[in-house]
């Protein structure tokens, strides 16, 4: 039996609020695809990354609910770039 993979996963909260500001109404499929395109350009090696797209929707007011992006095996060394990416094109992840 292996032991379990270590959680390396960097998680990234974006408010769905914003989203829709920059993108429009319930457009997060573009938004997904603008925060991997930020990914890629930060990180050459992009492919070597993990990423996962979930809601986070369980506060009653609609306000608090966030996209929860999780990165695995983002080294600490591109986040910055990664981050001044993401600020580029108008997304700020919440608690940064």
């Amino acid at each position: 039996m292996h032991p379990p993979r270590p959680v390396t996963a960097r998680t990234y909260r974006f408010a769905l609020r914003s989203i829709e500001d920059r993108f429009g109404a319930g457009n997060f499929d573009d938004a997904g695809d603008a925060i991997v395109e930020a990914l890629r350009d930060a990180y050459g090696q992009a492919e070597r990354c993990s990423v996962d797209f979930s809601f986070d929707t369980a506060h009653s007011n609609p306000w608090f609910h966030v996209l929860v992006v999780a990165i695995d095996a983002l080294p600490e060394s591109v986040q910055p770039d990664f981050l001044e990416r993401l600020a580029e094109i108008g997304l700020q992840p919440e608690g940064l």
